[in-house]
Protein backbone atom coordinates (compact mmCIF):
# COMPACT_ATOMS: atom_id res chain seq x y z
CA UNK A 1 0.00 0.00 0.00
CA UNK A 2 1.36 3.43 -0.93
CA UNK A 3 1.55 6.38 1.45
CA UNK A 4 -1.19 8.10 -0.54
CA UNK A 5 -3.49 5.09 -0.30
CA UNK A 6 -2.79 4.68 3.42
CA UNK A 7 -3.52 8.34 4.18
CA UNK A 8 -6.66 8.18 2.04
CA UNK A 9 -8.06 5.24 3.99
CA UNK A 10 -7.18 6.89 7.30
CA UNK A 11 -9.09 10.01 6.28
CA UNK A 12 -12.06 7.88 5.23
CA UNK A 13 -12.04 6.42 8.73
CA UNK A 14 -11.91 9.94 10.20
CA UNK A 15 -14.81 11.01 7.99
CA UNK A 16 -16.83 7.98 9.11
CA UNK A 17 -16.26 8.97 12.75
CA UNK A 18 -17.17 12.62 12.53
CA UNK A 19 -20.08 12.25 10.13
CA UNK A 20 -22.12 10.89 13.02
CA UNK A 21 -20.59 12.70 15.97
CA UNK A 22 -21.29 16.06 17.57
CA UNK A 23 -18.27 17.27 19.62
CA UNK A 24 -20.46 19.87 21.32
CA UNK A 25 -21.97 17.10 23.45
CA UNK A 26 -18.76 15.74 24.98
CA UNK A 27 -18.52 15.66 28.79
CA UNK A 28 -17.00 17.26 30.80
CA UNK A 29 -15.20 19.21 28.03
CA UNK A 30 -14.64 18.47 24.36
CA UNK A 31 -11.41 17.17 22.85
CA UNK A 32 -10.10 20.50 21.63
CA UNK A 33 -10.69 22.17 24.99
CA UNK A 34 -8.55 19.55 26.73
CA UNK A 35 -6.01 18.48 24.10
CA UNK A 36 -4.93 22.03 23.24
CA UNK A 37 -3.10 22.29 26.56
CA UNK A 38 -0.81 19.33 25.90
CA UNK A 39 -1.11 18.29 22.23
CA UNK A 40 2.48 19.27 21.39
CA UNK A 41 3.96 17.70 24.53
CA UNK A 42 2.20 14.38 24.06
CA UNK A 43 2.76 14.26 20.30
CA UNK A 44 6.50 14.92 20.51
CA UNK A 45 6.92 12.55 23.46
CA UNK A 46 5.32 9.67 21.56
CA UNK A 47 7.03 10.60 18.29
CA UNK A 48 10.47 10.49 19.90
CA UNK A 49 9.75 7.25 21.75
CA UNK A 50 8.36 5.39 18.74
CA UNK A 51 10.78 6.60 16.09
CA UNK A 52 13.62 5.89 18.49
CA UNK A 53 12.36 2.37 19.15
CA UNK A 54 11.96 1.72 15.45
CA UNK A 55 15.72 2.06 14.99
CA UNK A 56 16.35 -0.88 17.31
CA UNK A 57 13.14 -2.91 17.37
CA UNK A 58 10.87 -4.60 14.85
CA UNK A 59 7.29 -3.46 14.34
CA UNK A 60 6.12 -6.65 16.04
CA UNK A 61 8.27 -5.99 19.10
CA UNK A 62 6.98 -2.43 19.38
CA UNK A 63 3.39 -3.60 18.99
CA UNK A 64 3.81 -5.93 21.96
CA UNK A 65 4.69 -2.94 24.14
CA UNK A 66 1.69 -0.90 23.05
CA UNK A 67 -1.77 -0.90 24.67
CA UNK A 68 -4.96 -2.23 23.10
CA UNK A 69 -5.64 -1.32 19.46
CA UNK A 70 -8.48 1.03 20.27
CA UNK A 71 -6.26 3.06 22.58
CA UNK A 72 -3.80 3.45 19.71
CA UNK A 73 -6.69 4.48 17.44
CA UNK A 74 -7.76 6.97 20.10
CA UNK A 75 -4.30 8.53 20.04
CA UNK A 76 -4.58 8.85 16.26
CA UNK A 77 -7.93 10.62 16.73
CA UNK A 78 -6.35 13.08 19.15
CA UNK A 79 -2.78 14.35 19.24
CA UNK A 80 -0.67 11.92 17.20
CA UNK A 81 -0.70 14.04 14.04
CA UNK A 82 -2.30 17.29 15.18
CA UNK A 83 0.31 17.84 17.91
CA UNK A 84 3.12 17.60 15.36
CA UNK A 85 1.38 20.21 13.20
CA UNK A 86 1.04 22.58 16.14
CA UNK A 87 4.69 22.04 17.06
CA UNK A 88 5.65 23.15 13.56
CA UNK A 89 3.26 26.09 13.57
CA UNK A 90 4.64 27.37 16.88
CA UNK A 91 8.25 26.85 15.84
CA UNK A 92 8.86 24.28 18.57
CA UNK A 93 9.95 21.46 16.23
CA UNK A 94 10.03 21.33 12.46
CA UNK A 95 8.72 17.88 11.61
CA UNK A 96 8.18 17.87 7.87
CA UNK A 97 5.16 16.69 5.93
CA UNK A 98 7.07 13.63 4.72
CA UNK A 99 8.06 12.80 8.30
CA UNK A 100 4.46 13.09 9.45
CA UNK A 101 3.27 10.81 6.66
CA UNK A 102 5.97 8.28 7.55
CA UNK A 103 5.01 8.48 11.22
CA UNK A 104 1.35 7.85 10.43
CA UNK A 105 2.53 4.82 8.47
CA UNK A 106 4.51 3.61 11.49
CA UNK A 107 1.48 3.92 13.78
CA UNK A 108 -0.71 2.08 11.30
CA UNK A 109 1.86 -0.71 10.90
CA UNK A 110 1.88 -1.14 14.67
CA UNK A 111 -1.91 -1.19 14.70
CA UNK A 112 -1.95 -3.83 11.95
CA UNK A 113 0.06 -6.15 14.22
CA UNK A 114 -2.60 -5.96 16.90
CA UNK A 115 -5.79 -6.62 14.90
CA UNK A 116 -7.11 -9.44 12.72
CA UNK A 117 -9.04 -7.41 10.19
CA UNK A 118 -9.26 -3.99 8.57
CA UNK A 119 -7.28 -1.58 10.75
CA UNK A 120 -9.57 1.29 9.64
CA UNK A 121 -12.82 -0.58 10.47
CA UNK A 122 -14.23 0.59 7.14
CA UNK A 123 -15.99 -2.79 6.82
CA UNK A 124 -17.83 -2.07 10.08
CA UNK A 125 -15.85 -4.62 12.08
CA UNK A 126 -13.25 -4.42 14.83
CA UNK A 127 -11.70 -7.88 14.74
CA UNK A 128 -9.27 -8.68 17.54
CA UNK A 129 -9.77 -12.47 17.73
CA UNK A 130 -8.53 -14.93 15.14
CA UNK A 131 -10.66 -17.77 13.77
CA UNK A 132 -9.49 -20.30 16.37
CA UNK A 133 -10.16 -17.92 19.26
CA UNK A 134 -13.65 -17.21 17.94
CA UNK A 135 -14.35 -20.93 17.54
CA UNK A 136 -13.17 -21.62 21.08
CA UNK A 137 -15.42 -18.98 22.59
CA UNK A 138 -18.47 -19.73 20.48
CA UNK A 139 -18.27 -23.48 21.10
CA UNK A 140 -17.78 -23.13 24.87
CA UNK A 141 -20.38 -25.09 26.89
CA UNK A 142 -21.14 -22.41 29.50
CA UNK A 143 -23.32 -19.97 27.57
CA UNK A 144 -26.48 -18.75 29.30
CA UNK A 145 -29.64 -18.52 27.22
CA UNK A 146 -31.14 -15.04 27.10
CA UNK A 147 -34.84 -14.72 27.93
CA UNK A 148 -36.55 -11.33 27.96
CA UNK A 149 -35.43 -10.56 31.52
CA UNK A 150 -31.84 -11.51 30.76
CA UNK A 151 -31.89 -9.27 27.68
CA UNK A 152 -32.94 -6.37 29.91
CA UNK A 153 -30.34 -7.21 32.57
CA UNK A 154 -27.46 -7.43 30.09
CA UNK A 155 -28.55 -4.22 28.37
CA UNK A 156 -28.64 -2.49 31.76
CA UNK A 157 -25.24 -3.87 32.72
CA UNK A 158 -23.76 -2.60 29.44
CA UNK A 159 -25.23 0.89 29.81
CA UNK A 160 -24.13 1.34 33.41
CA UNK A 161 -20.69 -0.16 32.83
CA UNK A 162 -20.22 2.23 29.91
CA UNK A 163 -21.20 5.08 32.20
CA UNK A 164 -18.58 4.01 34.73
CA UNK A 165 -15.92 4.26 32.05
CA UNK A 166 -17.10 7.68 30.89
CA UNK A 167 -16.95 8.90 34.47
CA UNK A 168 -13.45 7.47 34.97
CA UNK A 169 -11.95 8.43 31.61
CA UNK A 170 -14.21 11.20 30.22
CA UNK A 171 -16.19 10.80 27.00
CA UNK A 172 -13.17 11.51 24.81
CA UNK A 173 -10.86 8.88 26.35
CA UNK A 174 -13.45 6.13 26.84
CA UNK A 175 -11.24 3.46 25.21
CA UNK A 176 -9.08 3.68 28.34
CA UNK A 177 -11.87 1.85 30.13
CA UNK A 178 -13.69 -0.20 27.49
CA UNK A 179 -13.87 -1.15 23.87
CA UNK A 180 -16.02 -3.56 21.91
CA UNK A 181 -14.98 -5.91 19.16
CA UNK A 182 -16.62 -8.05 16.51
CA UNK A 183 -19.07 -8.83 15.09
CA UNK A 184 -17.71 -12.36 14.63
CA UNK A 185 -19.64 -14.95 12.62
CA UNK A 186 -21.13 -17.67 14.82
CA UNK A 187 -23.63 -19.48 12.55
CA UNK A 188 -22.09 -22.89 13.08
CA UNK A 189 -23.13 -23.08 16.73
CA UNK A 190 -26.09 -20.73 17.25
CA UNK A 191 -27.98 -20.99 13.99
CA UNK A 192 -28.19 -18.77 10.94
CA UNK A 193 -27.43 -15.06 11.03
CA UNK A 194 -25.86 -15.08 14.49
CA UNK A 195 -22.79 -13.18 15.56
CA UNK A 196 -20.59 -12.71 18.61
CA UNK A 197 -19.96 -9.21 20.01
CA UNK A 198 -17.49 -8.79 22.88
CA UNK A 199 -17.36 -5.84 25.27
CA UNK A 200 -14.09 -5.56 27.14
CA UNK A 201 -14.05 -3.37 30.24
CA UNK A 202 -10.33 -3.80 30.61
CA UNK A 203 -9.53 -1.28 33.34
CA UNK A 204 -12.30 -0.45 35.80
CA UNK A 205 -9.83 0.16 38.61
CA UNK A 206 -7.45 3.00 37.61
CA UNK A 207 -6.18 3.61 41.13
CA UNK A 208 -3.33 5.83 39.94
CA UNK A 209 -5.86 8.24 38.42
CA UNK A 210 -8.40 8.20 41.22
CA UNK A 211 -6.66 7.35 44.53
CA UNK A 212 -9.06 6.77 47.38
CA UNK A 213 -11.90 5.68 45.08
CA UNK A 214 -13.53 2.33 45.81
CA UNK A 215 -13.61 0.11 42.71
CA UNK A 216 -15.78 -3.00 42.64
CA UNK A 217 -13.74 -4.97 40.08
CA UNK A 218 -10.73 -4.65 37.77
CA UNK A 219 -12.11 -6.14 34.57
CA UNK A 220 -15.48 -7.07 33.14
CA UNK A 221 -16.08 -8.93 29.88
CA UNK A 222 -19.52 -9.31 28.35
CA UNK A 223 -19.80 -11.76 25.47
CA UNK A 224 -23.09 -11.54 23.63
CA UNK A 225 -24.47 -13.83 20.95
CA UNK A 226 -26.95 -11.99 18.74
CA UNK A 227 -29.32 -13.02 15.96
CA UNK A 228 -30.39 -10.76 13.08
CA UNK A 229 -28.23 -7.95 14.41
CA UNK A 230 -27.27 -5.05 12.18
CA UNK A 231 -24.21 -3.65 13.94
CA UNK A 232 -21.15 -1.84 12.69
CA UNK A 233 -18.16 -0.58 14.68
CA UNK A 234 -16.16 2.37 13.39
CA UNK A 235 -12.55 3.52 13.87
CA UNK A 236 -13.50 5.37 17.06
CA UNK A 237 -15.06 2.17 18.48
CA UNK A 238 -18.55 3.64 18.22
CA UNK A 239 -21.32 1.06 17.66
CA UNK A 240 -23.70 1.95 14.82
CA UNK A 241 -26.96 0.10 14.31
CA UNK A 242 -30.16 0.74 12.37
CA UNK A 243 -32.16 -1.48 14.71
CA UNK A 244 -32.45 -2.18 18.43
CA UNK A 245 -29.68 -4.33 19.90
CA UNK A 246 -30.78 -5.68 23.28
CA UNK A 247 -33.69 -7.76 22.02
CA UNK A 248 -31.43 -9.55 19.50
CA UNK A 249 -29.45 -11.22 22.31
CA UNK A 250 -29.88 -15.01 22.33
CA UNK A 251 -27.06 -16.08 24.68
CA UNK A 252 -24.41 -14.46 26.86
CA UNK A 253 -21.47 -14.93 29.18
CA UNK A 254 -20.23 -12.40 31.75
CA UNK A 255 -16.78 -12.57 33.33
CA UNK A 256 -15.67 -10.52 36.34
CA UNK A 257 -11.91 -10.45 36.91
CA UNK A 258 -11.65 -13.52 34.70
CA UNK A 259 -14.31 -15.59 36.50
CA UNK A 260 -17.71 -16.31 35.03
CA UNK A 261 -20.49 -14.43 36.81
CA UNK A 262 -23.88 -15.90 37.62
CA UNK A 263 -27.23 -14.26 36.92
CA UNK A 264 -27.40 -13.48 40.63
CA UNK A 265 -24.21 -11.42 40.31
CA UNK A 266 -25.60 -9.11 37.65
CA UNK A 267 -27.76 -6.97 39.92
CA UNK A 268 -24.85 -6.36 42.27
CA UNK A 269 -22.63 -5.31 39.36
CA UNK A 270 -25.28 -2.90 38.10
CA UNK A 271 -25.84 -1.41 41.57
CA UNK A 272 -22.10 -0.91 42.09
CA UNK A 273 -21.78 0.71 38.66
CA UNK A 274 -24.61 3.15 39.39
CA UNK A 275 -23.07 4.21 42.70
CA UNK A 276 -19.56 4.67 41.27
CA UNK A 277 -20.84 6.64 38.27
CA UNK A 278 -22.84 8.94 40.51
CA UNK A 279 -19.89 9.60 42.81
CA UNK A 280 -17.47 10.19 39.95
CA UNK A 281 -19.84 12.43 38.01
CA UNK A 282 -20.50 14.65 41.01
CA UNK A 283 -16.78 14.87 41.75
CA UNK A 284 -15.81 15.84 38.21
CA UNK A 285 -18.68 18.27 37.73
CA UNK A 286 -17.56 20.07 40.89
CA UNK A 287 -14.03 20.62 39.52
CA UNK A 288 -13.06 23.99 38.02
CA UNK A 289 -12.60 23.71 34.26
CA UNK A 290 -8.82 23.92 34.44
CA UNK A 291 -8.74 21.04 36.92
CA UNK A 292 -10.81 19.04 34.43
CA UNK A 293 -8.09 19.80 31.89
CA UNK A 294 -5.36 18.71 34.31
CA UNK A 295 -7.11 15.41 34.90
CA UNK A 296 -7.68 15.02 31.16
CA UNK A 297 -3.95 15.34 30.50
CA UNK A 298 -3.25 12.81 33.23
CA UNK A 299 -5.74 10.38 31.69
CA UNK A 300 -4.21 10.77 28.22
CA UNK A 301 -0.74 9.91 29.50
CA UNK A 302 -2.08 7.12 31.71
CA UNK A 303 -3.42 5.30 28.64
CA UNK A 304 0.19 4.62 27.61
CA UNK A 305 1.44 4.03 31.16
CA UNK A 306 2.81 0.52 30.60
CA UNK A 307 4.43 1.52 27.32
CA UNK A 308 6.24 4.49 28.85
CA UNK A 309 7.36 2.47 31.86
CA UNK A 310 8.69 -0.26 29.54
CA UNK A 311 10.69 2.46 27.79
CA UNK A 312 12.15 3.59 31.13
CA UNK A 313 10.11 6.76 31.23
CA UNK A 314 7.88 8.41 33.83
CA UNK A 315 4.30 7.86 32.73
CA UNK A 316 2.68 10.88 34.34
CA UNK A 317 2.01 14.06 32.40
CA UNK A 318 5.14 16.29 32.30
CA UNK A 319 5.39 19.47 34.38
CA UNK A 320 5.48 21.51 31.16
CA UNK A 321 1.76 20.95 30.79
CA UNK A 322 1.09 22.67 34.10
CA UNK A 323 3.09 25.64 32.86
CA UNK A 324 0.87 25.83 29.77
CA UNK A 325 -2.32 25.61 31.83
CA UNK A 326 -1.11 28.32 34.21
CA UNK A 327 0.14 30.57 31.40
CA UNK A 328 -2.93 30.40 29.13
CA UNK A 329 -5.67 29.97 31.74
CA UNK A 330 -9.05 29.30 30.15
CA UNK A 331 -8.07 30.67 26.73
CA UNK A 332 -8.29 27.30 24.95
CA UNK A 333 -11.45 26.30 26.78
CA UNK A 334 -13.14 29.35 25.32
CA UNK A 335 -11.46 29.06 21.91
CA UNK A 336 -12.53 25.46 21.32
CA UNK A 337 -16.06 25.69 22.71
CA UNK A 338 -17.96 24.66 19.57
CA UNK A 339 -20.93 26.86 18.75
CA UNK A 340 -21.58 25.05 15.48
CA UNK A 341 -20.69 21.53 14.45
CA UNK A 342 -17.51 21.70 12.32
CA UNK A 343 -17.68 20.44 8.73
CA UNK A 344 -16.30 17.09 7.64
CA UNK A 345 -13.77 18.96 5.51
CA UNK A 346 -12.44 20.60 8.69
CA UNK A 347 -11.85 17.23 10.34
CA UNK A 348 -10.28 15.65 7.26
CA UNK A 349 -7.84 18.54 6.85
CA UNK A 350 -7.12 18.58 10.57
CA UNK A 351 -6.02 14.93 10.61
CA UNK A 352 -4.30 14.92 7.21
CA UNK A 353 -0.52 14.66 7.84
CA UNK A 354 0.13 16.28 4.43
CA UNK A 355 -1.80 19.42 5.30
CA UNK A 356 -0.42 22.06 7.71
CA UNK A 357 -3.99 23.16 8.42
CA UNK A 358 -4.84 23.46 12.08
Amino acid sequence: MTDKERVGLFLKAIEAIFSGMDPKTFWPLNGGQIDAYFDVVEALDMYDLLTGLRRTHSIEEIAMLMPAPDILRLFLEHNAIIGLKVAKKLGIRQISTDERVAYLGLLLEILACKVKGDIFCLDGKNLLLDAEEVKERVSAPNWDNADVQAQKDIASLIVHSNNVCYSLYYDIFMAGGFYLHGPYHAQGHFGRDTCLVVREYHNLSPKELWPGTHFYCRTLRIEGMYRHLDLKINFANHPISTTSIGDKLVAYRVFVDGKKASDADLKGLIDHAIVLTSQQTKHINALPDLDKVRKGAEIAFYLFKDFRVACGREWRAPAAIEHTITHFGDRFIKQFAYVEKPSLEHWKRLFDPRDDYY
